[in-house]
């Protein structure tokens, strides 16, 4: 198991940002943190969101902030 954390923010619903945990099963698979998130989302809870485009390192639009280190998922 994994526990992640996800910071998440819904201004029409949410009157201040929020971090929500995940204990995500990966089925012992080393997984980038863009398969985790599509993983969080299609199993634990739809309504996550989050942006990515290229998925090969090149535009940066999927830029988060792990274990305090910036990277890209």
């Amino acid at each position: 198991m994994l526990e992640v954390s996800i910071y998440r923010y819904n201004p029409e619903t949410d009157s201040a940002p929020f971090m929500q945990d995940f204990q995500v099963d990966t089925g012992g698979k080393d997984l980038m943190v863009l398969d985790v998130l599509e993983l969080v989302k299609a199993q634990y809870d739809t309504s996550v969101t989050y942006r990515r485009s290229c998925r090969e390192g090149v535009c940066g639009s999927d830029g988060v902030n792990i274990n305090g280190k910036n990277g890209l998922a």
